[in-house]
């Protein structure tokens, strides 16, 4: 139960935390290091992925937690089945599952080992997955589909919205492959997040893209 109670514990610290996780000392990624997948390895929605986790043998309550919403994973081999673990040392790495939801939209989400040495809690370095659909959108829309600007400095995010074959919609914005890019950054630039900024008056567009599919923005700035 009290192996329980800590894992949501730090699930509940990094869905807080999940625009921001530390980078840990070098100390910390001696004693804990997250040795595979690789970061940026691509995994569909429903999957489970295994992921492999180096501890010292002074690391306690070792847990793998995923940024909100894959929650914790389960020890599938090193240790006692459950999701706290002891470290082994560096020969002996403990084995995580971690399942995808289902639902999960397209994107990169950090996945971390954390657990505690005397006392004090501590956490590897994160590594990333890139959670992707198989299929590509049949077509894609953007909210909003028009934007105007009164002033310049103004900013507004777009939201990239897929459709797929079988009928379903996916949020697309922050999936690896859509991209955005600006006709006139003079008058209009966007991030790689699709956060538009009014740069100074004038008309242009901003596309939005994915493999398969575009969707052009207009632009006014007042």
């Amino acid at each position: 139960m009290r192996a329980i109670k800590f894992a949501r514990r730090i699930a509940g610290v990094l869905f807080l935390m999940a625009a921001f996780i530390a980078v840990p000392s070098g100390a910390q990624e001696n004693q804990l290091r997250i040795l595979s997948p690789a970061t940026g390895t691509i995994v569909r929605p429903g999957q489970t992925i295994n992921i492999s986790v180096a501890a010292d043998a002074s690391v306690e309550k070792l847990a793998l937690i995923g940024q909100h919403p894959l929650g914790v994973g389960r020890i599938i081999s090193g240790g006692a089945p459950g999701i706290v673990a002891r470290g082994q040392g560096e020969a002996r790495p403990i084995q995580f599952s971690l399942p995808i939801p289902a639902d999960t939209q397209p994107g990169i989400y950090r996945v971390t080992a954390m657990g505690r040495v005397s006392g004090d809690d501590i956490e590897s370095e994160a590594t990333t997955i890139d959670v992707e659909k198989s299929e590509e959108p049949r077509s894609i829309r953007t909210e909003p589909a028009i934007i105007h600007f009164e002033h310049a400095g103004d900013q507004i995010p777009v939201r990239v919205l897929g459709a797929f074959a079988d009928g379903s919609h996916e949020e697309l914005t922050k999936s690896s492959k859509t991209t955005f890019t600006s006709a006139d950054p003079r008058v209009a630039t966007v991030t790689a997040g699709g956060v538009v900024t009014a740069v100074a008056p004038g008309k242009t567009s901003i596309q939005a893209r994915t493999p398969s599919s575009d969707y052009s923005i207009p632009v006014r700035v007042q």
